[in-house]
């Protein structure tokens, strides 16, 4: 770590670690924050989360979109991580496809989990240690030794990690010792869970927390995508947002490295306005292309149920038409459970839904065979 970027500024301090190295540690939070610099842009970023929010008011059913945009999440996220997947392969994934075992599908599948357990588990606690380690825990657990699986998922961690070069001494940024990170993250969870969280609005209070869990660092893998469901977390925890429907790695994918750069730049120069605004920015970006996947997902079930009622008088095929939103890929036996009918009746609904080009066959499936909704997959990617 080049320790000559690190101004009297750097909000934190530098303490030896191993291999004759140097850990930063970052101050608790709050810091001090010109909010006057950042008007603007948080101005942009809040209409659009009323935009996001008055959107999602017009839905019947949340949950028509809400798994679109975290399937879309796990996909971009683990994508900055290097782990690559198809929505084809996640969809297949999720429903337990025989086949579906590829390595990255597993880890990303694995990032739906640590999602929607996080959101679920706020149902009953705060954002505190035991909600962040557990996100962790569902990320990394059953990979294989090669994927982070041997990195004690649900632990923070026992040795000094570090980001860039090969070493401590040559990495790029060496984040606090295992020493010093449970306090690290004592002071996080305090700062989330005070008294007065009014004293900083939600957007740039996620701008903070993301922030200095990414300093921390405290996990020995998986920190990138802990971090970045942290986010959606704290604007629900303010009820900023009602529904689980923010999820900014998509924007944060397309900037990559000025993402990076900007949190650098937090830790060696204090530079908190830069990087607020850059947060704020892509903020602003979510809203408008989570939008556009509502649209897309609405345009899509009003045109598909329009066909299936001017095609057929059974309203299975409407009932399976919605199911597709949340599980875009079925089989024979899926569709008898899900509408309690016989093998035959379910292969005639998959039928009629080939028939109006909702669903398509699989390739490379017998016994079961798997019909996709493609177009509802790629609406929100």
């Amino acid at each position: 770590m080049n320790l000559d970027l690190f101004s009297p500024d750097a909000p934190g301090r530098l303490i030896p670690t191993i291999q004759g190295a140097t850990a930063f540690v970052p101050s608790p939070l709050p810091p001090k924050i010109d909010l006057a610099a950042v008007f603007s842009e948080y101005g942009s970023a809040m209409a659009g989360i009323g935009m996001l929010n008055a959107k999602m008011a017009q839905l019947g059913n949340p949950k028509l979109i809400i798994r679109p945009l975290q399937r879309r999440e796990a996909l971009l996220s683990s994508a900055m991580e290097g782990t690559y997947t198809t929505s084809d392969e996640l969809a297949l994934f999720e429903i337990g496809a025989d086949g579906a075992t590829k390595a990255d599908t597993k880890e990303v599948f694995n990032y739906v989990t640590a999602l929607t357990h996080s959101v679920s588990l706020m149902r009953e606690l705060p954002i505190c240690h035991r909600l962040i380690r557990e996100a962790h825990d569902k990320l990394l657990s059953g990979l294989s030794q090669q994927r982070g699986g041997h990195k004690r998922p649900g632990e923070y961690k026992h040795d000094q990690n570090w980001i860039g070069g090969v070493s401590p001494s040559q990495a790029r940024f060496v984040p606090p010792p295992p020493a010093e990170t449970v306090e690290a993250m004592n002071q996080l969870e305090a700062f989330i869970n005070r008294d007065a969280p009014e004293d900083f609005p939600p957007l740039i209070e996620a701008a903070l927390v993301h922030y200095q869990f990414e300093t921390i660092h405290p996990f020995a893998d998986g920190n990138g995508r802990v971090g970045r469901i942290l986010i959606p977390l704290v604007l629900l925890s303010r009820g900023l947002i009602k529904d689980a429907v923010f999820y900014p790695s998509a924007s944060l994918e397309s900037k990559k490295d000025i993402y990076i750069d900007r949190m650098f730049d937090v830790s060696t120069k204090g530079d908190w306005t830069s990087w607020v605004r850059f947060f704020l920015k892509i903020c602003q970006e979510t809203c408008e292309s989570s939008i556009e996947v509502v649209d897309k997902v609405l345009s899509l079930q009003l045109e598909y149920r329009e066909r299936a009622m001017k095609e057929f008088r059974s309203n299975n095929v409407v009932i399976l038409i919605d199911h597709l939103f949340s599980s875009p890929v079925v089989s024979t036996p899926i569709v008898m459970g899900l509408l309690n009918v016989t093998h035959r009746a379910a292969r005639m609904t998959i039928g009629n839904l080939e028939r109006i080009g909702v669903l398509e066959k699989m390739e490379g499936f017998n016994k079961p065979e798997y019909f996709v909704a493609r177009p509802i997959l790629r609406a929100g990617s």
